[in-house]
Parts: C-alpha cells; sequence; structure tokens
C-alpha cells in the first residue's frame, strides 16, 4: 500500500531518516506546525490529507 508523509517543522535528523524514499506516494515538509499538526496548522494538515487520496483516485 502506498504511504504518505507529512513532516511539520521537524530537525534535520528527522528530515533526514523520514525523507521521501521509494515506498512513498505522496510527501511533503513544511518550516511551520509541529507535533500537533491538526491543531496547530489545520488547513496545511487536511489539505495534504486530501491530495493524498486524490493522487490515489487516479
Amino acid at each position: 500500500m502506498p504511504q504518505g508523509q507529512s513532516l511539520f517543522y521537524s530537525d534535520h535528523l528527522l528530515r533526514k531518516a523520514l525523507g521521501a524514499g521509494d515506498s512513498v506516494a505522496f510527501f511533503r515538509d513544511y518550516t511551520e506546525g509541529g507535533h500537533f499538526p491538526a491543531f496547530e496548522v489545520p488547513d496545511l494538515f487536511v489539505d495534504d490529507i486530501r491530495a493524498y487520496f486524490r493522487q490515489l483516485r487516479t
């Protein structure tokens, strides 16, 4: 199953470890947000969920 990842305001080591790989169908990296993106940046969070599933439909 394809996976999607969104990193919200993470440090460089985490970005390197969780960077987009071969099995990742959707990847976005943000400089804002934090540990709880659904509460901190809900618009970005919902946009990513919609974009991921939109990509799977096509």
